[in-house]
């Protein structure tokens, strides 16, 4: 496994740890509710986690070969179109990732800049929740540009053990 597949993976455990916190933030307001009391904040937790979650998985869902692909229409092109076709489309995905992060990058530095907070009981700075969300578009941008160079050699992104199931 080279460097970056393991940084895509480390990215996917982390949004695996953001999905657990998300489940403990939820059983604990049950058992406080039942306790006759309440987790501040609990809810706005639970959205940063699941944020930060989605965001997380992007490089790992792409490591794994988990995002929607149309499958049947490249198995009717030629192999020579297909790659020409994968090729255009990681690059379409390319841009538009690199776009991501860097509007991402700049909504964390503003609401860095402008000392922003949060809304709720506890007073957040907004940028702390907003980090995971800009460092999953980093990753995602790093593992286009792998996907896009490896497409044009002809190799195979995707790890070996990832299936074709997923994508049909």
């Amino acid at each position: 496994m080279t460097p970056l597949h393991k940084l895509y993976t480390l990215s996917g455990w982390l949004s695996g740890v953001f999905l657990v916190l998300i489940c403990v933030l939820v059983v604990a307001q049950i058992v406080a509710r039942q306790l006759g009391t309440m987790v501040p904040a609990a809810d706005e937790f639970a959205a940063y986690a699941m944020a930060a979650s989605g965001f997380l998985a992007l490089p790992y869902a792409l490591q794994r070969g988990a995002h929607i692909r149309v499958e049947l229409l490249l198995r009717l092109l030629p192999a020579g179109g297909r790659r020409v076709v994968d090729v255009l489309a990681t690059l379409v995905g390319l841009g538009i990732a690199t776009y991501m992060a860097w509007y991402c990058a700049l909504f964390v530095l503003e609401s860095y800049e402008f000392k922003e907070v949060s809304s709720g009981l506890l007073p957040i700075p907004m940028w702390l929740p907003q980090l995971p969300m800009l460092l999953g578009t980093l990753i995602l941008v790093v593992a286009m540009a792998e996907r896009l160079v490896l497409s044009c050699q002809g190799k195979r992104f995707e790890a070996a053990e990832a299936g074709t199931a997923m994508s049909e």
